[in-house]
């Protein structure tokens, strides 16, 4: 059977496009008219998406009969609307594309937040700082040596945040949904776990992917867990970080620090547009969701995807197959 791939974003290359042609009869979205969309719909059994499109609508999705295939270029895949899928669709992740820059990202940001490197740049722009190297000043530098961090999911992009903290000289906690055998890591599972990991962690790194089990899971009963001068770092998903419970719990705990590269999703898209005013608080960091970027840029994602899509082009199982159970319910779509 000669398959059918619809490409549905263009941060694929054209080189991919014609390795991808080698095996597939290759649809590029971009190119398609509305009317051209409909026809070839029906024949695609293989698609390709970064985030998901706005032109494969529920009414278009039904017309996708025989699609059997998702290949998602994002690591997570919580913008695919798996309610929608037919059981017959499987959806394969980008699982450890993007997982050494992200995690240099989250220390990037668990840096400023420790050492108030943003904090301090504003205040010595504006002006309203002086030279003054004295104890009351120092106190507010966090020193991570001999310090726990907590990682919340130790996948691709958990372990290896994982790996670069001993250079710290910190310790190492992980929550997982199992126990690994990672060199110096104490690991924690289940409800129990993760608040001793959150009571005893002096950070905490979020690389978890948002399930229905994990939305929200930083609430505000979580956050009251944590170090009243601890440091939450969050390079997965906004929605695993409830909006109102984390701004009021800044509000309240002016020594607590949230870092972020991840923002919550409005109308089905990730926005910067936030319901609280986050930015105007000191001890809030935001940076525009360059982490992953940062990693598209290597052209290892692309590769990665595309060798995956391969396989399945060639009747070979897929890799990091995900469980649709635990999207079918997630937020958002």
């Amino acid at each position: 059977m000669k398959h059918a791939l619809l490409v549905g974003t263009d941060v694929v290359d054209e080189k991919s496009i014609r390795t991808l042609s080698k095996y597939s009869k290759v649809y590029k979205l971009v190119d398609l008219t509305e009317d051209r969309l409909d026809e070839v719909l029906p024949s695609v059994d293989c698609l390709v998406v970064f985030s998901w499109p706005r032109q494969l609508t529920s009414e278009r999705l039904q017309q996708m009969t025989g699609l059997r295939f998702i290949q998602s270029i994002l690591a997570g895949v919580n913008h695919v609307p798996f309610a929608t899928l037919s059981k017959d669709v499987v959806v394969s992740s980008n699982a450890g594309a993007y997982s050494a820059e992200v995690a240099e990202y989250a220390w990037a940001l668990l840096l400023s937040a420790a050492k108030r490197v943003v904090e301090l740049h504003v205040a010595l722009r504006e002006q309203r700082w002086n030279l003054k190297r004295t104890l009351d000043e120092g106190s507010e530098i966090t020193v991570l040596r001999e310090k726990i961090v907590g990682i919340l999911g130790y996948g691709g992009i958990g372990s290896v945040v994982g790996r670069i903290a001993p250079g710290f000289g910190m310790q190492v906690y992980a929550y997982s949904r199992r126990k690994s055998a990672a060199k110096g890591v104490k690991f924690f599972t289940g409800t129990n776990g993760l608040t001793e990991l959150l009571k005893k962690s002096n950070a905490v790194v979020i690389a978890l992917p948002l399930t229905s089990e994990t939305a929200r899971i930083m609430n505000a009963e979580r956050l009251s867990k944590m170090k009243k001068d601890g440091i939450l770092v969050n390079v997965a998903r906004g929605e695993l970080v409830d909006e109102k419970a984390v701004y009021e719990h800044l509000v309240a705990n002016p020594n607590f620090r949230y870092a972020t590269d991840v923002w919550w999703y409005r109308e089905s898209r990730e926005s910067l547009q936030t319901d609280y005013p986050l930015l105007s608080l000191p001890n809030f960091i935001g940076t525009p969701h360059v982490s992953g970027p940062s990693g598209l840029a290597t052209g290892r994602p692309v590769q990665l995807a595309v060798e995956n899509t391969i396989r399945y082009l060639r009747g070979l199982r897929p890799r990091n197959i995900v469980n649709p159970e635990e999207y079918k319910t997630s937020y958002p779509y």
